[in-house]
């Protein structure tokens, strides 16, 4: 169990110094543990950064020393501690102690344990009191500590879904998601793994049920049980979230058509429109950064397809003439990433208020770079996985004021009847505590002239 902790202590203080993110460090580590021990370690990493704000508020309680002047090793230490005996009711608070002791004396020598061990006996001692001290009136500044979130978000998210709706959503992110799966139809069907997945030693505890919307999609909790098949590596599935996934069934790619993926990343898109059209499409992509093009290379190897064409640039400057050309642009445009706190919870410490503004100017860019690209009848296909109106609806009204040749097509004539819930004024909208799907927004833009 220490090793646990301490492979999570050390990820958690590389989130922290080099602002690394906490997935592509769990997956790396993943191999060197058991079934049991992958979940606690995800359990630590993950719970950590999602209460983050109100541990740090515990410890503050617990301490004489202001807890800026705590080095990063010894208060992520604390963190951790807190984190089991505040909210892991599985792990008794003297088993987080001594842990915890033990871990700081091999990392300070015999007398570098006494600071945690004080703190950490004041919170197993009276946390449960303690907890039941955080301010319960309903205001923005008293919902921030308690369900640890950034106040200027949590503000925000009351102005615009009101304080009931905002705390729903703010609990949500708290919670562990589901995996969600994607079924390479080009390799496999989702009924062959849902037979094969009852009987697989990995899954034999648990859940897996094919998602409500999204044609080849699973739900599997917890996630670490993927991480106990060869599922991955033989390129039967992509880690995806539903509403991520009907991104690409709004998409709709059809055999023969020219698509650009204008801001690919990695290809998690561009990967399923190559399924959905089982690789009958001529499919560009774009990134800045060559390292993830490269890996959308071997992903589409992984799944079985030829490799898309790819060019290291720009999606607001395209090294391509302006003429009408494509048949469909994805543009999955760079975001906030509010609608995907849960995931990635790390991110909501990072962000800041004035990076939204700065993340809507180039949303605006690239949407303008997009427009002339697109064939008569052709359509753009504009995605965030934002909250934030200023990045969906609003982005999409004022394209369309300044840009008569396009008109709004209805989302809901691309999914399943079930969609038609998360489609209001044509455009797709989803949110991590209506339904179970990340936070996403899609609007497809068809050009008319």
């Amino acid at each position: 169990m220490k090793t646990v902790r301490r492979a999570a202590l050390n990820i958690l203080l590389k989130i922290e110094r080099n602002h690394a993110f906490a997935a592509p460090l769990l997956a790396a580590a993943m191999a060197r543990f058991q079934q049991r021990d992958r979940r606690l370690l995800v359990d630590l990493v993950y719970g950590v950064q999602r209460w983050r704000l109100t541990l740090d508020w515990a410890i503050r309680q617990a301490s004489r020393r202001p807890i800026e002047k705590i080095d990063p090793f010894t208060l992520n230490l604390l963190r951790l501690g807190a984190y089991q005996i505040l909210f892991l009711s599985k792990i008794p608070p003297h088993a987080a102690v001594s842990t915890a002791v033990a871990l700081a004396k091999s990392r300070r020598g015999a007398g570098g344990g006494g600071f945690v061990n004080a703190i950490l006996r004041q919170l197993a001692e009276n946390g449960e009191t303690l907890l039941q001290q955080l301010p319960g009136e309903r205001s923005a500044e008293a919902l921030s500590l308690r369900v640890s979130h950034p106040l200027w978000l949590v503000r925000r998210w009351v102005d615009a879904y009101g304080y009931t709706e905002a705390e729903a959503l703010c609990l949500a992110n708290n919670q562990p998601p589901p995996a969600t799966l994607r079924v390479n139809q080009h390799k496999t069907t989702r009924d062959t793994l849902l037979t094969e997945a009852r009987r697989l030693p990995a899954f034999q505890e648990a859940r897996v049920i094919p998602t409500k919307i999204a044609g080849q999609g699973l739900s599997v909790t917890p996630l670490s049980a993927v991480f106990g098949s060869d599922w991955l590596e033989k390129g039967l599935v992509t880690i995806q979230d539903e509403a991520s996934q009907l991104v690409g069934e709004i998409v709709a790619p059809r055999p023969g058509e020219w698509i650009l993926d204008a801001c690919a990343g990695i290809g998690v898109k561009a990967l399923e429109l190559l399924e959905l059209s089982e690789g009958d499409t001529r499919l560009i992509c774009f990134d800045p950064i060559a390292r993830k093009l490269r890996q959308l290379g071997a992903g589409a190897v992984r799944l079985g397809f030829t490799p898309p064409f790819t060019v290291a640039a720009r999606a607001e400057r395209p090294p391509l003439a302006k003429h009408p050309i494509f048949d469909k642009v994805l543009l999955d445009a760079p975001c906030s990433n509010t609608g995907v706190l849960r995931r990635h919870p790390e991110r909501k410490w990072r962000l800041e208020e004035g990076d939204i503004g700065r993340l809507v100017e180039i949303q605006w860019q690239l949407l303008s770079a997009a427009a002339p690209l697109v064939k008569r009848g052709g359509a753009i296909i504009y995605s965030t996985c934002s909250l934030e109106r200023e990045e969906g609806e609003e982005m999409i009204s004022r394209f369309l004021a300044h840009h008569r040749e396009f008109e709004a097509e209805n989302c809901a004539l691309f999914l399943a009847p079930e969609g038609e819930a998360y489609v209001e004024n044509g455009m797709f909208r989803s949110f991590p505590h209506r339904g179970g799907m990340d936070g996403f927004f899609c609007a497809r833009l068809r050009r008319t002239a």
